[in-house]
């Protein structure tokens, strides 16, 4: 997905601008190509991490692992509905959270995105 997103954002004019300034190929593509190449692979890398918050728990209970994900079951199955809300909204911080550093580095990497 670099390469793909990377080969994209080369083609662009401000690239062309770049290297007609005298700047190297390796300088062009570290400090302007790469941080607007990396974009979409820091939305796809939210999105897997919060996959890996939810698979956790499918993982932990096949193989009997001890985390997050087989306490939610164990819950669940005791029908103990208070730990089952906090350990829901424990979980939900986690993924506001991620989506929140997700956000940040939007900001980072790109700085026409400012939020106010």
């Amino acid at each position: 997905m670099t390469r793909a997103t990377l080969l994209e954002v080369v083609r662009t004019d401000y690239i062309r601008t770049a290297r007609a300034k005298g700047l190297t190929g390796s300088a062009v593509i570290s400090r302007h190509a790469l941080k607007n190449a990396l974009i979409p692979v820091v939305a796809m890398i939210g999105i897997q991490a919060v996959f890996a918050v939810g698979g956790s728990t499918i993982m932990e209970t096949i193989w009997r692992l001890p985390g997050l994900g087989q306490y939610i079951v164990d819950v669940v199955l005791f029908r103990d509905y208070t730990m089952l809300q906090a350990l829901t909204m424990f979980i939900a911080m986690i993924i506001i959270v991620i989506n929140l550093l997700v956000d940040i580095s939007y900001a980072w990497l790109d700085p026409r995105i400012r939020y106010q």
